[in-house]
């Protein structure tokens, strides 16, 4: 994603937020008071992460392989007709061997957009799921509307951000997406993928029709965001981390015995917590995760990883399997040690750090989206400002970063972070980041007597090296309290 467009979310009425449109940047803060709708914003950029990043490449899959393609007009004759004349434009290109983009005629558009509308449900799903909710529960209380969310990102060859709105009133979903008429197939890869499947001939009518829509599918590229997938580190991570045989023996147990069932509305565990645990067990596999890929940026986000072990932690964290089983086994080995500890033993700060680690070293890759919800947990001042910095380095080697927090030391040092990259050199290597790549947003409760929080940008003061956050407020309320229990003490004397 070009980093002049980043990811815009605009969104209304989704549980504690009536109002917010933030933008996801290299670095992304949310701050604000509890219940003000962070980890809801969060969870949602998340959940869209997952669907239209990597389950994106799954649509066609999944809704095509059945034993027969739908019937109806969207198999009748739109995709075979748009496929019929990017065939004829292909073979048209490869035999004149031209370099001049193919423009996506009426057709191809009409079906890349009643494709992605198809995918509404299924995007909604994805949503409940990371938030273990249903569709009305994620409305905000008292709200005739629905929930709306609107995606704008940049598109190849399109001057202005695309956008997208998915929305429910919390009985079924819709997704609109916007196909913008300039499009074009620039890239040398997609024309040789549509080359490939365009000029084979099908055996059969259905063959046929199944062809099409991969083609359809594969224009699909070009109108949707460009996300690479993202990694979610809860709150209660500690909790998670040292009870995850605990809490998924508890699931299994369950299922077996027929505690779970598919009518139940409500999961034992939201989507974002499952995924967590899911990772953690394939920790003890060589391919960690459930879908292994190729990892960009590996030996420097381990070195990264190490960094923070060496500066925070004191010493490792480590993972190794269970003997016989591809089950993990956490341990923290102190520096000087020669055998380590089950990680539940060691201190909260390093159960609290130790899955960033891991994720860094196992999991996350050069433009992945890495959530932590409030790194400041368990963490000391003078360690969240620690944190930071190593956050500054993470982001710099490319991770897209999210940070949800309470904290005053994690903003102060974020604020340090920014204004080191005006010094001469840019400051210590790694840890600093240009004004552009980072943003801050401030949730606060609505002024209306309509409830819910509204979400707005909040620049660093060059005079005080300061993000005008409120917790000046706080400070500023707690000396006025102490003067008058100063002065009343005082006049008691």
């Amino acid at each position: 994603m070009p980093p002049d467009f980043p990811l815009t979310l605009d969104v209304a009425e989704l549980g504690p937020i009536k109002r917010a449109c933030v933008e996801l940047r290299p670095l992304t803060v949310f701050v604000g008071p509890s219940n003000t709708g962070k980890s809801w914003l969060a969870t949602l950029a998340y959940a869209l992460h997952r669907y239209l990043g990597t389950g994106r490449g799954r649509w066609f899959l999944r809704y095509r392989m059945g034993p027969a393609l739908p019937e109806g007009e969207i198999d009748g004759g739109l995709a075979l007709a748009a496929a019929d004349e990017l065939a004829a434009a292909v073979s048209r290109r490869v035999a004149t061997g031209e370099e001049a983009d193919i423009e996506l005629t009426a057709s191809s558009k009409d079906a890349v957009r009643l494709h992605v509308e198809e995918q509404g449900k299924a995007v909604g799903k994805e949503v409940e799921r990371c938030f273990g909710l249903d569709a009305g529960s994620l409305v905000r209380t008292g709200s005739s509307e629905g929930a709306r969310v609107l995606i704008r990102h940049a598109t190849d060859g399109v001057a202005t951000p695309v956008e997208h709105e998915l929305n429910t009133r919390g009985d079924g979903w819709t997704f609109r997406p916007t196909v913008p008429d300039s499009i074009r197939i620039r890239s040398d890869r997609e024309l040789q993928r549509l080359a490939d499947l365009l000029l084979a001939e099908p055996e059969t009518e259905t063959a046929r029709a199944f062809q099409a829509w991969q083609a359809v599918r594969i224009l699909t590229r070009g109108v949707l965001p460009e996300l690479r997938p993202a990694f979610y580190l809860p709150a209660d991570r500690t909790g998670l981390m040292n009870a995850h045989a605990t809490v998924v023996s508890a699931l299994i147990q369950s299922a077996t015995l027929g505690g779970i069932r598919s009518a139940d509305p409500v999961p034992p565990l939201s989507g974002v917590r499952g995924d967590f645990l899911e990772q953690l067990v394939g920790m003890a596999s060589s391919q960690p995760g459930r879908f292994p890929r190729a990892r960009i940026g590996r030996e420097r986000l381990r070195r990264l990883g190490k960094r923070i072990e060496d500066g925070m932690l004191g010493g490792a964290v480590k993972v190794g399997g269970l003997p016989g089983l591809s089950y993990p086994h956490f341990t923290y080995q102190p520096r000087g040690w020669k055998s380590g500890l089950p990680l539940a033993n060691a201190s909260s700060m390093v159960s609290e750090l130790g899955p960033v680690v891991l994720y860094l070293r196992h999991i996350v890759s050069a433009h992945d989206l890495l959530i932590i919800d409030e790194p400041e947990s368990h963490l000391h001042p003078a360690m969240q400002v620690a944190f930071m910095r190593h956050v500054a380095a993470i982001a710099g080697a490319g991770v897209r970063v999210l940070l949800t927090t309470h904290s005053e030391w994690v903003l102060e040092a974020l604020g340090n972070v920014v204004g080191r990259a005006g010094l001469p050199g840019n400051g210590e290597a790694g840890e600093s980041l240009n004004p552009r790549q980072v943003g801050v947003w401030l949730f606060e409760p609505a002024e209306d007597d309509l409830g819910g929080s509204t979400v707005r940008e909040i620049a660093l003061d060059d005079d005080t090296g300061l993000y005008p956050s409120g917790f000046d407020d706080v400070a500023s309320a707690l000396h006025n309290d102490w003067a008058e229990i100063a002065g009343r003490r005082g006049d008691a004397g």
